[in-house]
C-alpha cells in the first residue's frame, strides 16, 4: 500500500510518494535491502546534531545515508519518534533543514540540498507541490485535504500554524474521516498537542486519502501561518 508524507509548512502543501532508504556507512542493525530493512519500526531520535541523528537511523534500519559531512555540520533535527516506516523517518528527521534524500541505489540514499523549482505564475504553493512531487494524487484532491488540515488547525487560537512545529501521522477510514492521530515529533507543549489531535480526529478528507494510510504530516513554522488562518494569505 503507498504511503504519503504532507508537509503542511504554515499551511503551505507538499504531498510526496517516493520510494526511501538511507545510512552513513558505518554499522548496520539490520541486513541493507532486506524487507524487514524498510518496514515500519519503532524509532525514538532526538533532537540533536543531524549528522548523528543520520547516524542513528542508518544504525536502526541498516539502510545508507550518504552525506558531506561538511553540507550537515551546522545542522539541527527535530528529531523523530514513534512507529513509522524509515522513509518517514527520514523525511522527518530532515524537515528544516533544506536538505533532502535522493535515491542513489537499492540499499542507499544520498542527502543533498533541496532543490526548488520555480512555480508557474499564479500557481498557489499547494498545487506545485502536489504537481512536482506527487502526480498520483491531483492538485484539486491535495488543495481539499490542505483545506480540511488547515481549517482544523485554524479554528483554535493555539493549534494555529505558524510559530510551531510537530510531526504526526493519519489514519483515514473509508469514508475519508480521521480516526486516528499519532505524534511522531511533538511540538514541545503537551497541552498543545493535544489540542491538535482532538481538533484533528473526525475530520473529513477526500476519502482517496485511505489508500495512503497512515499519512504523515509535518506541520512547520512560518510567519504566514496565522495570517492565512485569518484569510490574508
Amino acid at each position: 500500500m503507498a504511503r504519503s508524507v504532507i508537509a503542511l509548512v504554515a499551511c503551505m502543501f507538499l504531498i510526496a510518494v517516493q520510494p526511501c532508504m538511507a545510512q552513513d556507512g558505518s554499522s548496520t542493525a539490520k541486513p541493507q535491502g532486506s524487507d524487514e530493512t524498510h518496514a515500519p519500526a519503532r524509532f525514538d531520535i532526538d533532537a540533536q546534531p543531524l549528522a548523528k541523528a543520520l547516524r542513528a537511523f542508518s544504525e536502526a534500519t541498516g539502510i545508507a545515508v550518504l552525506f558531506d559531512d561538511a553540507l550537515v555540520a551546522s545542522l539541527s533535527t527535530h528529531g523523530v519518534h514513534g512507529n513509522v516506516d524509515p522513509r518517514d523517518a527520514l523525511r522527518i528527521l530532515l524537515v528544516d533543514t533544506g536538505l533532502e534524500a535522493q535515491f542513489a541505489s537499492m540499499n542507499a540514499f544520498t542527502v543533498t540540498a533541496a532543490h526548488v523549482s520555480q512555480p508557474a505564475d499564479g500557481e498557489p504553493p499547494s498545487a506545485r507541490g502536489a504537481r512536482d512531487v506527487a502526480p498520483d494524487i491531483d492538485g484539486t484532491r491535495a488543495q481539499a485535504i490542505q483545506r480540511a488540515i488547515e481549517h482544523a488547525l485554524c479554528a483554535h487560537k493555539k493549534t494555529m500554524p505558524g510559530a510551531w512545529r510537530q510531526a504526526m501521522q493519519l489514519w483515514v477510514d473509508d469514508g475519508g474521516a480521521i480516526v486516528e492521530v499519532a505524534a511522531l515529533a511533538p511540538s514541545g507543549n503537551d497541552d498543545r498537542d493535544a489540542m491538535v489531535v482532538q481538533a484533528l480526529m473526525g475530520v473529513h478528507l477526500p476519502s482517496v486519502t485511505r489508500r495512503f494510510n497512515p499519512v504523515t504530516v509535518l506541520v512547520a513554522p512560518s510567519p504566514d501561518g496565522a495570517r492565512r488562518c485569518t484569510g490574508g494569505g
